[in-house]
């Protein structure tokens, strides 16, 4: 109750939204912090792990806390009894169908944080189809104060590998990351920002003070003449974002190259998907391993192989290396001037899971290396 504390919820944007509205929080002069992906194991901590950290950060002075609110959060009751200032609501995609089984299922975990029992501000995507429905379920719910946002909120969008800009509002809004899919998230945290009273001129302030997010359309740059770009994709929607995304910075004539595999012990349903996506819109597509955990890699590859080959336009460009730093480095090898690699699935993570052991690997690092290597 001490802390202004607002939950991201949704399968893509969370972490990238939280960050953002974090550095806008904290240009409004609220010491802000942020619990999510990039700070622990679990998305959102166990329920005493998360009440304790919450009471350590009031202690050291924070007014803010940004978290992101996972779907098995609010099914295992990790956030019971919690009370959030706001809750915004980023989309809903394919993932965690191995824990709920179906979709619906899935959304109405996520819905669970747009009711009175956690919160009275609610900030919705309404450019989603499952934002629109939860908007139109709340629009009865006099005690819930509702605001959506949308990609028509934006005007003159400019982006690039490294950065987006777009008016908002009357405001230029600028923030340091790239990929046109990002203005979303920036939409995101700009109108929950709004919402909880920050000045616009704040938000766009703390929007540029925001800065790159590990593993989030992160641009790897070591001298290069072509593009490298680490992002967690690790979801239908997210590849296709990510990949419509390059495709905008690249000529005609240039090439878009995609590493990704998928991983093991999760939802295998995704996986025909993803390699859909990246047979429609990659030129040149690698399957690796990902983190196989217990699965077998190739079982794994074949299923991403088995919808790549569905694709009509999917002949020839198709090759499997389990090996990821051996995917990676081929995928560089092929990559001429202006073309873009994108190197997709684990993102900010320091490590690849084989079976149950945990190896030092890192995308971003891995890149930089063998970029090096061939300068």
């Amino acid at each position: 109750q001490k802390l202004n504390v607002i939950g991201i919820t949704g399968t893509n944007g969370k972490t990238t939204t939280s960050h953002m509205l974090a550095a806008i929080l904290n240009q409004h002069g609220w010491q802000t912090t942020v619990f999510g992906t990039l700070s622990g194991a679990r998305t959102t901590p166990e329920s005493t792990d998360l009440q304790r950290s919450l009471a350590g950060e009031l202690e050291r002075g924070c007014k803010a806390v940004v978290m992101e609110v996972s779907s098995h959060a609010l099914t295992l009751r990790r956030v019971a009894g919690m009370s959030f200032k706001a809750a915004v609501f980023t989309n809903l995609g394919q993932d965690h169908l191995d824990f709920h089984k179906s979709t619906e299922d899935y959304f109405s975990a996520k819905a669970q944080l747009f009711t009175s029992h956690f919160t009275n501000k609610c900030i919705i995507n309404r450019d989603d189809v499952h934002g629109a429905l939860l908007i139109d379920l709340l629009a009865s719910k006099k005690e819930i104060d509702c605001e959506s946002f949308s990609i028509s909120d934006a005007q003159q969008v400019q982006a690039d590998v490294s950065k987006i800009s777009f008016i908002w509002r009357g405001q230029r809004i600028e923030v340091a990351t790239g990929g046109h899919f990002n203005v979303m998230n920036a939409l995101a945290a700009a109108t929950a920002a709004a919402k909880l009273g920050v000045a616009i001129s704040d938000i766009a302030k703390g929007l540029a003070a925001a800065g790159a997010i590990s593993g989030r359309f992160e641009s790897v740059i070591e001298g290069q003449e072509f593009g490298v770009v680490i992002d967690y994709a690790h979801t239908p929607e997210a590849l296709q974002n990510v990949l419509i995304s390059a495709r905008q910075l690249v000529a005609d004539n240039a090439k878009v190259i995609v590493v990704f595999g998928c991983g093991g012990d999760r939802d295998h349903s995704k996986r025909p998907k993803m390699g859909a996506v990246a047979a429609k819109l990659a030129d040149v597509i690698y399957i690796t391993s990902d983190n196989p955990r217990h699965e077998d890699a190739q079982t794994i590859a074949n299923e991403i192989m088995d919808g790549a080959m569905n694709s009509a336009n999917a002949s020839g460009k198709v090759m499997v290396d389990l090996n990821r730093r051996n995917a990676i480095a081929s995928a560089f090898a092929r990559a001429e001037a202006g073309d873009i690699v994108i190197i997709a699935g684990k993102g900010h993570e320091s490590t690849q899971t084989i079976g149950a052991d945990d190896f030092d690997f890192n995308d971003a690092l891995v890149s930089r290396e063998l970029l090096m290597a061939t300068s």
